[in-house]
């Protein structure tokens, strides 16, 4: 495993790994635990927006997990507000931490009240989309090599720290700059030329992007870990067969 790139909540890294086992790891994603607000008891609401779609977008506000929180862990969180103006994700206050505090929930003009209780509990994502931890995507890295009869006109299109890369071979894993190549690629054929050849090996790059929930860290761990325990209940019941 190679690291590329690392911000807060993006991880980007390269691994030499079946496109069909990564696949199988990104679909189970939504395999993991994460808390989201599940139900939520509005019992005063003067904004202009239905209670079903506020707590529409209640449920969609990321929360922190807790490490250790199992499939039984819930939490509460309230807001009880007469405040003129927009209400913000932050003002929910309770015993799970908001990620995002800038998030609006609804809007009070003067005199209006707002006041609710909304539950927070443990799911999946393949449950529903409020408990989807993050996203994650690969991609193959290429080799590109340039041919001899590249026309001028494309080789000077080309990044020119490229173009000085020993017999012509460049490998690239930055998805924008695989995307120039294989437009030129075309054009390349368009004129009637190889001019640009573009080799899959055998590495991908694996973005993980987290919601906030957990970490990008986390969430690779953890969908292994879901794996790991879908197939070793699929081998004992094989083993009972």
């Amino acid at each position: 495993m190679r690291l590329i790139n690392k911000k807060e909540n993006k991880m980007e890294f390269a691994l030499e790994i079946g496109e069909s086992l990564a696949n199988t790891i990104r679909r189970y994603v939504y395999q993991v635990l994460v808390l989201a607000i599940d139900e939520v008891e509005i019992s005063k609401n003067d904004s202009p927006l239905y209670d079903e779609t506020i707590a529409h977008r209640l449920g969609l506000i990321p929360l922190e997990t807790p490490k250790g929180a199992g499939e039984n862990s819930v939490a509460t969180l309230k807001i009880s507000t007469d405040k003129e103006g927009s209400v913000y994700s932050g003002e929910l206050k309770g015993n799970a931490k908001v990620i995002y505090g800038k998030i609006p929930i609804t809007i009070l003009n003067k005199g209006q009240e707002f006041e609710l209780v909304a539950k927070a509990k443990m799911g999946r994502g393949i449950e529903h989309v409020k408990f989807s931890p993050g996203l994650m995507a690969y991609r193959n890295i290429v080799e590109v090599k340039i041919e001899k009869d590249c026309p001028q006109d494309i080789l000077s299109k080309l990044p020119q720290e490229d173009l000085k890369s020993k017999d012509g071979k460049i490998i690239v894993e930055d998805s924008l700059k695989l995307d120039k190549y294989e437009i030129l690629a075309e054009e390349c054929k368009e004129k009637g030329k190889e001019g640009i050849k573009i080799t899959p090996t055998e590495e991908l790059v694996i973005d993980i992007e987290s919601f906030g929930q957990i970490t990008p860290e986390e969430i690779l761990k953890k969908s292994i870990e879901e794996l790991k325990r879908d197939l070793s209940s699929l081998s004992k019941q094989v083993a009972k067969a």
